[in-house]
């Protein structure tokens, strides 16, 4: 209590607080709390608050909730109803702690109770039970089945209510059955002593070693007419056992059987000649219809290695099989015989064909060489790998290998060689040189070729060659010369010479033009010859001139002008004669003249023409025009004629005219 009179409470005073009824503190054991007063006038833990709380839940029978030794029920806290073993909850097992009416808290929902848990009364189909109950069936109670009669109970006749209201073991079921299954002979089915087959149970038949199964080996008791069940298949027979007719390949039975082959029947085999065994030659039929042991196989035969033949290779073989074809070739230096077969055959006995010497040695024909000799160990016989040297007679040359060998296919390599005639060394020459170096003989056709030393020039031709005359070898011509040869430098009046060149040597060529005005007399080029001098002669430019033109019926005005040659650009005027007018220019009158001058490549410009006054392009039209009309012409295109030839008189009366002005 406080301090009388102060209402007020001093420095470690301890005060316990307790909550009223319906209020209590969270986190209290007890349902207090104590607080102590600090130094600085606060309480120490702060004063608590007092929460109101839900009533204790109430206990029920049979069952209980959990936090059952929970003392208070803040708003918001839950227990959850369970009930014993054989009781049912009835309502919401979980109940919470909520406001309410904001002042006082209640729980969500009401209390749920616990009732006695009970089994749904069993029934079967086509059955009942022994002895039913007046009352429910609840947990533990126990019941017993029987079928109607015709039914046989599947399952079991006793079953008992279980604390989560269900029946253990499940309800049995009355089923009709089907008749016992049908033995067999030489066989049986599986479960022989089941006494009952409901609909949807099988049987399995199978037969007596030796015999196999004809039919379906599985039958099923199914609902038949929906009145009588009935089994789903005819009843499978056992007969006895067949194994198939064995047949090998390149091979046969030593007895075939002219009845079926049965359990324990026994054949035995043989192959065709050329063929081998491979398996038992002597099998069985066993229980199963198939053989044993299993059917041999007739391999091909093989012979052993083909025999070795001298001097000679086979063909790279590893396997002999029966009708192998073996191929021999001869070694380098040998040939096979004539006549005889490289081949060797196995025989379906596994023997070769006979095969007797198959390669000789290679003999080469004996070389012979005209004008020349064996210069090797003359032979009478000369076989694979022998060499032979030749060597010609004085004056003749060998064309060809001097050394030759025999080869494998009796042929000499390289092809054995002759001794040609040959030209001896060709001609010196001072001065120079030729490329034939120092050979004494040189062949037919042979070609050497002349040079010359520093600042000298080749004079002739620069190569010859062996050549001959039908009897005779010979150089087809002499030795060229060696010579200094300088032509002096061209020069051409009032031309040019096309070179950079400062020396002129044999050989060189140079070339010639004259400038405008100017015509190049002599050859445009020129060499320079093994004498000094240039060949053609070097040109020259000459002025170009015009001869004196000829124009008939026509004279100059000046007759003082006329000579034979006239300089470039110097003009003449020309008139025509009397009765005469310049045809390509009848616009001018007759009286006028016309000029003429000379151009820079010689000629003068267009010559006048002068031709009789009747002749003039007028008459001429008119002359045409007359002719029109006597002529098988259409109307049409001659109105068109016409036309035509008026418009062009009339454009030369124009012109005329013009020219008056």
């Amino acid at each position: 209590m406080p301090r009388p009179g102060e209402e007020t409470y001093a420095f470690g005073d301890r005060v316990t607080i307790e909550c009223d009824f319906g209020y209590d503190l969270k986190g209290s054991i007890n349902g207090n709390a104590q607080i102590r007063c600090k130094h600085d006038g606060t309480w120490d833990p702060a004063v608590p608050v007092c929460e109101p709380v839900c009533a204790q839940p109430l206990n029920i029978s049979h069952g209980q909730y959990n936090d059952w030794g929970k003392r208070v029920f803040f708003v918001g806290s839950s227990v959850t109803y369970k009930c014993d073993r054989g009781f049912s909850l009835v309502g919401k097992a979980s109940i919470q702690c909520i406001s309410g009416d904001e002042v006082t808290p209640t729980w969500s929902e009401p209390t749920p109770q616990c009732e006695e848990t009970q089994c749904p009364v069993p029934h079967i189909q086509h059955g009942s039970l022994k002895s039913p109950l007046p009352h429910n069936y609840t947990h533990r109670t126990s019941v017993t089945f029987q079928c109607d009669p015709g039914y046989i109970l599947r399952g079991h006749d006793r079953i008992q209510c279980q604390a989560d209201g269900k029946w253990y073991p499940q309800l049995p079921v009355c089923d009709l059955v089907c008749a016992q299954p049908p033995n067999i002979s030489h066989g049986q089915y599986n479960d022989w002593g089941k006494r009952f087959f409901f609909v949807g149970s099988s049987v399995t038949y199978r037969c007596d070693r030796g015999f196999s199964l004809v039919g379906k080996a599985s039958i099923q008791c199914i609902s038949g007419d929906e009145v009588t069940p009935t089994w789903s298949e005819p009843t499978p027979q056992c007969e006895e056992t067949r194994c198939p007719v064995p047949h090998i390949q390149h091979g046969s039975l030593k007895s075939p059987l002219p009845h079926n082959y049965t359990y324990r029947t026994n054949v035995t085999f043989q192959c065709d000649p050329g063929y081998i065994l491979r398996g038992a030659d002597r099998i069985q039929c066993q229980a199963d219809g198939k053989w044993y042991p299993q059917l041999p196989v007739c391999d091909l035969g093989r012979c052993s290695y083909p025999p070795v033949l001298a001097y000679a290779d086979r063909s790279d073989q590893r396997e002999f099989l029966v009708g192998t074809v073996v191929t021999y070739s001869c070694r380098p230096g040998y040939r096979r015989i004539p006549g005889v077969s490289p081949h060797v055959t196995c025989f379906t006995n596994f023997t070769w064909s006979k095969v007797s010497e198959l390669c000789q040695k290679t003999r080469c024909p004996k070389p012979v060489v005209e004008n020349g000799k064996q210069i090797s160990p003359v032979k009478t016989e000369y076989t694979y790998a022998n060499r032979v040297v030749f060597q010609c007679d004085p004056d003749y040359i060998l064309r060809g290998s001097e050394g030759i060998v025999c080869r494998s296919d009796g042929m000499w390599h390289p092809p054995v060689p002759f001794c040609d005639k040959s030209c001896g060394r060709p001609p010196t020459l001072m001065n120079g040189l030729h490329n034939g170096g120092m050979k004494e003989y040189f062949p037919y056709e042979s070609q050497v070729t002349y040079s010359c030393g520093d600042s000298l020039s080749l004079i002739g031709e620069s190569s010859i060659y062996c050549t001959s005359d039908g009897v005779n070898m010979m150089w087809s011509g002499p030795a060229p010369q060696c010579k200094v040869v300088r032509c002096p430098r061209p020069e051409v009046g009032n031309g040019r010479v096309t070179t950079t060149r400062q020396a002129f040597t044999y050989g060189v060529t140079v070339r010639f033009s004259c400038p405008e005005g100017y015509l190049l007399h002599g050859s445009r080029v020129s060499q320079c010859q093994d004498d000094n001098t240039w060949n053609p002669p070097v040109p020259s430019c000459q002025p170009v001139q015009c001869s004196k033109p000829d124009v008939q019926n026509g004279r100059m005005v000046n007759a003082l002008d006329e000579k034979m040659w006239y300089n470039v650009n110097e003009s003449i005027t020309f008139k025509c004669s009397p009765g005469y007018q310049f045809s390509d220019h009848w616009y001018l009158p007759t009286t006028d003249s016309f000029s003429i001058t000379c151009s820079a490549n010689g000629n003068w410009t267009a010559l006048p023409k002068c031709k009789k006054q009747s002749n003039t392009e007028e008459c001429a039209g008119a002359r045409e025009s007359k002719e029109f009309l006597h002529c098988d012409v259409p109307l049409t295109e001659l109105r068109t004629l016409l036309e035509l030839k008026k418009l062009y008189l009339e454009i030369q009366k124009l012109k005329r005219e013009i020219k008056k002005l």
